[in-house]
């Protein structure tokens, strides 16, 4: 029997948020250049300057092409300052649907322009790419982020080039490698590495989530795929993608708490649950629900969210403000923010019922005041922890908080236009 999380712990996780909250937004941020600027930006009204401002503060800063002596360097550095050059080859994914993002918004010619420049970037400077196709890594979901992107790429500019390159990276090196459906302990799964070494095979939460989304995006896309030669069809894709969720639901899903745990190796099934998890379920529920019209995916959507909201928020404040549990702002960083991301697609939801979509719509309106609290206006670098610091004029950041940022206020604004949901001046 499918449960639906309790009003009880509903209420709870309510309660905790607003009583903390009152308590945070009283507390001053360290490195905070002006205490105005917080309440300015928490309004509806510019909310959206806001996020042109983090935006153009992640390519100025994060941007390799953006330094004297780096123009042809077309990938996100990992720190700003250039403290830190690596390609983070899957980080590339999530700081270009920022730049997509703000496409999407302002039709601004820069954010086009930026497309092709890491469409070649990121693979002329991916240094972990196999000799025989640089669009290739060993991790499943690094490839799969890539792929994802290059969907919305596709959708925000036509350019069916970008398409056809993330079809060839989800038939090429994600789909082979589920299953075989007989092998224990998996029965099925997408791997998380195509060739893990000997006793290290598993199947992750973040290498089936990701590769249900690519398959939704591939079914939606399946005519121009075919037009071009390319691709399983329609049916194929959609196929995928049910099975994929299906598999998830069943192995790494908890049924009667929401929780999206993290994989299953050779010993054991790894409890460890992290908000992208959450996001990339939320994501595939959604785009079955879309595809059916069945309840029970929207119901499996909302109980996850509870989840999240109520298990792996800052106890402190109720909120996701603790955004890289590495203090070095490393992966982690980028964790919250997609589960902001696939969050709204659950908000953005006709059928989400009234009393679930306003607390749905207040827990990421209060996400996005502390976040904006703790920006400095003379540099517009999220921080690590929006309770407790702000980027300094000129000191080193790292890219992954701040793609959480900027994808938070992104998140908001979709909600905000379909909504008219404005943050609250008060």
């Amino acid at each position: 029997m499918r449960r639906k999380s309790s009003a009880f712990n509903q209420f709870c996780c309510h309660r905790r948020l607003i009583l903390a909250l009152i308590a945070v937004l009283s507390v001053p941020i360290s490195g905070s250049a002006n205490t105005s600027f917080d309440a300015d930006r928490a309004t509806a009204e510019g909310l959206v300057n806001t996020f042109v401002a983090a935006t153009n503060a992640l390519t100025d800063n994060f941007w390799g092409a953006s330094f004297a002596g780096s123009e042809d360097q077309y990938y996100f550095y990992t720190s700003s300052q250039q403290a830190n050059k690596k390609n983070e080859w899957w980080w590339q994914a999530h700081a270009m649907d920022v730049i997509i993002d703000a496409y999407r918004l302002t039709g601004g010619e820069r954010y086009l322009q930026m497309y092709e420049q890491w469409y070649d970037g990121i693979v002329r400077f991916n240094y972990e790419h196999y000799d025989d196709d640089p669009w290739r890594n060993n991790s499943v979901d690094d490839t799969e982020w890539i792929a994802i992107t290059l969907i919305r790429m596709y959708e925000s500019s036509g350019n069916e080039k970008y398409l056809l390159q993330a079809q060839r990276l989800y038939d090429s090196y994600v789909i082979t490698t589920w299953g075989p459906d007989d092998e224990a302990p998996w029965f099925g799964g997408i791997s998380w590495e195509r060739e893990p070494k000997p006793g290290r095979k598993m199947k992750n939460a973040c290498s089936n989530g990701p590769g249900a989304i690519i398959a939704a995006g591939l079914a939606r896309h399946s005519d121009v795929l075919s037009r071009n030669g390319r691709g399983r069809g329609r049916s194929e894709y959609e196929a995928d993608l049910r099975k994929i969720f299906e598999w998830e639901r069943k192995y790494l899903f908890n049924q009667e708490t929401g929780a999206v745990y993290d994989n299953i190796n050779l010993r054991r099934t790894s409890k460890h649950v992290l908000s992208y998890n959450t996001g990339t379920f939320l994501a595939m529920a959604m785009d079955l629900y879309a595809l059916t019209h069945e309840r029970h995916y929207l119901d499996d959507a909302i109980l996850a969210a509870d989840y999240t909201m109520c298990n792996l928020t800052d106890p402190a404040t109720g909120l996701m403000n603790n955004v890289s549990w590495s203090m070095k702002g490393g992966d982690g960083g980028l964790f919250h923010g997609i589960f902001f991301r696939y969050f709204t697609r659950l908000l953005l939801c006709d059928d989400l019922p009234a009393d679930i979509a306003d607390r749905f719509r207040a827990f990421l309106s209060d996400n996005v005041k502390l976040a904006v609290k703790c920006l400095n206006p003379d540099v517009m670098i999220f921080s690590r922890n929006w309770l407790t610091e702000s980027v300094g004029k000129n000191q080193p950041a790292p890219l992954t908080p701040h793609v959480t940022g900027c994808t938070l206020l992104a998140a908001q604004i979709e909600v905000t236009k379909q909504s008219k949901h404005a943050i609250s001046d008060k």
